[in-house]
């Protein structure tokens, strides 16, 4: 590869399948609240012109009604769709950005037009999966080369991914001689939010207030997020934490808990509802659809504090708690994973101590859903009962926060000041762009390292199968075999057999009816010619002439006869 071409815009073509960034659905996850946000953010960057990687017309349309959605009506922008077959033009993006860390059947698929040609990027969102950790783990394996990468959301979630690879690599070295593995570029990059989104008039906080019956004195406490104990945070060391907060109160005040968000089902909801009843009887419990996103809005403005405690294996970056300091509120999370790279100590709010089992105590779970004994749900909602919330250490932080509202706007205007420093898209999309031009130098200057690897080729497992099943047959066809005019065998005109439904469903993979015929006219009876003979008599792609002559000697046009003597 002699150069990088000049891209036509400075981020990937995206790969685009809409259930990854519809947030109207009845399950919405992290992944795609947080890739409807990374979609929005590129649109209200106003870039001239975007690329979206495609499967087919119905992707094509969903895109187009997000874009419709968020583009502004003084902003023109052209979208060039990538279709899903033809992934080699996504170079004149530097290549394709998939909002998943499973990038490796990406770059197999590469294989065919030359690793060198472009890029494929991906990012972590949860890492706890079997799909992930087989991804991860099969890295060393696979055909990601150095100007690939995998975005980490956080210090913890690239901690993960090494550990996951470097354990794989060991296994590997210890049966095979591997010296240097080739693996992907693992930069430190955070997810963004558009901090425009969390701008919220003192109307609208009054009105937002008032709409649930919070008075003015009380303290409103605000958690957005998946309701559910065994996938996202359990629920009950928020509630002690709550209960005995309650205890400290002035007369004139409440604590309100605003959760904002859904439930799997009625087993989920009736713990919450009812264990919230049990465990808090002093607290005012709201609970709102988080489906719909008017309700975040109305949660977040109500708050005086952002509360969190994940303590799930599956969180790797929390989108929630910048949302909250987006707001303005002071926050409370969790000391867990992608949280402690995002809220700072005593800065913009606290976060609560969590004790982990050591390394061991949890490979009873990992065997029992390795062998399908638990399905992932049980497994992740397992590993929940070996990971503690310090509530001790929550009660006095929280207790802190209900107390001092000085300390409340304090680590609020920090924490709103941060988001405008570190997470808002144009500050992420900045990373980005300085990614892609990195990975483009690295291609430039690495690829030269792999030269045959990047010779284009098919990838292992999808090699051609007249290759791999090349012992099958009596003979492969030659371009010096002999070949002759065969007669009585088929009357039918070869327009005719290709009216029929067994050789009419695959015309799409035969060269035209015209060239068939053009072929076939060449043959005289009882006189003998070569596919080396016929390339000099046509213009007749010779790929094709091949394709043309086993059809006719299929069905009985023609015979094979043996090779030519060479002279």
């Amino acid at each position: 590869m002699g150069e990088i071409s000049k891209k036509k815009y400075p981020l990937w073509s995206i790969w685009y399948e809409d259930e990854g960034y519809d947030i109207n659905g009845q399950r919405i996850m992290g992944r795609q609240a947080a890739g409807w946000s990374f979609l929005k953010g590129i649109i209200k960057d106003k870039p001239d012109r975007i690329s979206a990687y495609i499967k087919n017309d119905e992707q094509r349309k969903f895109f187009i009604e997000k874009v419709k959605s968020v583009i502004s009506s003084d902003h023109q922008m052209e979208i060039d769709f990538i279709n899903f077959s033809e992934p080699q033009k996504s170079q004149d993006y530097g290549g394709i950005f998939i909002p998943g860390p499973g990038i490796s059947d990406f770059c197999s698929k590469r294989s065919f037009h030359g690793h060198d040609q472009y890029s494929v990027v991906g990012i972590t969102h949860t890492t706890a999966s079997h799909t992930v950790m087989n991804g991860l783990s099969s890295l060393a394996m696979s055909d990601v080369m150095p100007w690939d990468a995998i975005i980490c959301t956080s210090e913890c979630v690239l901690d993960t991914v090494n550990k996951v690879i470097e354990d794989r690599f060991d296994k590997l070295s210890s049966k095979f001689s591997i010296k240097n593995p080739v693996y992907p570029q693992l930069p430190i990059i955070p997810l963004g939010l558009d901090k425009d989104e969390f701008e919220y008039t003192d109307d609208f906080k009054i009105q937002s207030r008032n709409s649930l019956g919070i008075g003015i004195n009380d303290i409103v406490i605000v958690y957005v997020g998946r309701l559910s104990f065994h996938a996202k945070a359990h629920h009950l060391p928020m509630y002690l934490a709550l209960e005995n907060c309650s205890k400290e109160l002035k007369d004139n005040q409440k604590i309100h808990i605003i959760q904002t968000g859904w439930f799997a089902n009625d087993f989920v909801k009736d713990a919450f509802v009812n264990e919230g009843k049990k465990i808090c009887p002093s607290v005012n419990f709201h609970f709102l659809d988080g489906k719909d996103q008017n309700n975040k809005h109305i949660s977040l403005s109500s708050g005086d504090i952002f509360i969190s405690l994940s303590d799930n294996i599956q969180e790797t970056f929390g989108l929630t708690p910048i949302e909250g300091m987006a707001a303005g509120l002071a926050v409370l999370v969790s000391d867990w994973n992608g949280y402690k790279s995002t809220v700072r100590q005593n800065i913009d709010g606290y976060r609560v101590n969590t004790i982990l089992l050591p390394n061991g105590y949890g490979e009873d779970l990992a065997y029992d859903h390795m062998m399908d004994k638990i399905n992932y749900d049980h497994y992740v909602g397992m590993s929940v009962q070996r990971v503690a919330i310090d509530i001790s250490d929550c009660i006095e932080k929280l207790s802190i926060l209900i107390k001092d509202k000085e300390k409340r706007i304090e680590f609020g205007k920090s924490g709103k000041q941060r988001i405008n420093d570190s997470f808002d898209w144009p500050i992420i999309l900045k990373k980005y762009r300085e990614l892609a031009d990195d990975l483009d130098s690295i291609r430039l200057i690495e690829s030269k390292n792999y030269k045959d690897f990047c010779l284009p080729s098919l990838p292992s497992n999808r090699m051609d199968p007249f290759n791999v099943f090349s012992s099958y047959p009596t003979a492969i066809l030659k371009n010096n075999h002999k070949l002759i005019k065969t007669a009585g065998i088929n009357q039918y005109s070869i327009s005719e057999l290709f009216t029929l439904n067994s050789i009419n469903y695959s015309k799409e993979y035969l060269p035209h009816l015209d060239d068939f015929v053009s072929i076939y006219n060449f043959f005289e009876d009882g006189k003998f010619l070569t596919i080396k003979s016929l390339i000099n008599k046509t213009s007749v792609e010779e790929s094709d002439i091949f394709k043309i002559i086993i059809w006719l000697i299929k069905f009985g046009y023609i015979a094979f006869n043996g090779e030519m003597d060479e002279k």
